[in-house]
């Protein structure tokens, strides 16, 4: 079984990636599968048993839950709220309903049930080799041969992923970075990173949640939440610190290890581009195949910070705040490059 993660800031173009590799006959494409289980693949996290390992996939994200509740629901949560078994309200939706179910199967609810069967009864297992045994099993169920697994906010995983399945390869998707941070900053998952931090760095590390309520505690009033101003310049210092920890764990590997994918490119090249990376992960580019992500893909006009109603000062506060998650992509690539020059 061929695996390999695609790994992202987030707002960079991964669910674009997930959805089209999905559209592959050959290709289990798992969509954010890590936002629950980070801390899984941490070292010495103990072995676990099924029981465990099912307790651990169906844990509930409250303020997922609240967020749909207040009607910040995005494209990534594709769980029919309303007509499921779980109901929001009740905070009871498990983490795996919202994104990673509903990308394999229409019916995420019939899904649930078919692994909560399976995975109970397994041994126990290091944590990496019970998501190898998930994998396996949804390869099989689905008849793929090829996993491809994609979070938004991966690439700071990518020590751990790359400790813990070191058969796996990794394609790097990323974005201009002030348009990828002014992405974030209208996306209500990163706007609650970001009113976080303007909470603390305007009241400290104990500010009273009493008054923030709404905005950083729910029930979270909507309006409030998406109006109230943070710094843009936060949402590219994070998109930088991000590239700055995973970047440089890519580089080190060999060139048939990972490749790189700019956004852009997939927007503009979309068929050059997606050839590349099936080959990458081991699919044939069939012609049906390219048809289908075209009709996805041609639909993209993503926000640009150039274009946008910044003022030209913020907008090179933005481009600096950038400048070292740029530069790290730039030296990965051109190292990357390098290598493939010798082989």
């Amino acid at each position: 079984m061929s695996l390999t993660f695609v790994v992202g800031t987030g707002r960079c173009g991964s669910t674009t990636v997930s959805r089209v590799l999905h559209e592959h006959p050959d290709v289990l494409s798992i969509s954010e599968m890590l936002v629950g289980i980070k801390r899984m693949l941490r070292p010495g996290f103990p072995s676990v048993d099924g029981r465990e390992m099912w307790r651990l996939l169906t844990a509930r994200a409250p303020f997922i839950d609240e967020f749909i509740c207040a009607g910040l629901k995005t494209a990534e949560f594709r769980y029919p709220y309303g007509s499921g078994r779980f109901d929001p309200a009740s905070k009871e939706v498990p983490w795996i309903c919202h994104c990673m179910l509903p990308m394999l199967s229409d019916d995420p609810d019939a899904l649930f049930d078919l692994l909560a069967a399976e995975v109970v009864s397994w041994p126990v297992r290091t944590p990496a080799d019970q998501f190898r045994a998930l994998f396996a099993f949804l390869s099989e169920l689905f008849g793929k041969s090829v996993v491809v697994e994609r979070s938004g906010v991966s690439i700071d995983a990518v020590p751990q992923l790359r400790q813990q399945f070191p058969e796996a390869r990794f394609v790097l998707i990323h974005r201009d970075g002030p348009d990828c941070a002014l992405s974030m900053s209208r996306h209500p998952v990163f706007r609650l990173r970001g009113l976080w931090a303007e909470v603390k760095r305007l009241h400290g590390e104990g500010p009273d949640l009493e008054q923030f309520r709404g905005l950083i505690t729910p029930p979270f009033d909507a309006e409030r939440f998406m109006s109230y101003p943070i710094p843009l310049t936060f949402f590219g210092e994070f998109w930088s610190t991000l590239l700055c920890q995973g970047v440089p764990v890519l580089a080190e590997l060999p060139p048939g290890g990972w490749t790189s994918l700019r956004y852009e490119d997939l927007l503009s090249h979309w068929a050059t581009e997606l050839a590349r990376i099936a080959a990458f992960v081991g699919v044939a580019a069939t012609p049906r195949w390219l048809s289908a992500a075209a009709a996805i893909i041609n639909g993209h006009r993503p926000a640009s910070a150039a274009t946008s109603e910044l003022g030209p000062a913020d907008l090179a506060a933005i481009r600096e705040a950038c400048m070292p998650g740029a530069q790290a992509i730039v030296t990965a690539e051109a190292r990357l490059a390098a290598a493939k020059g010798v082989v």
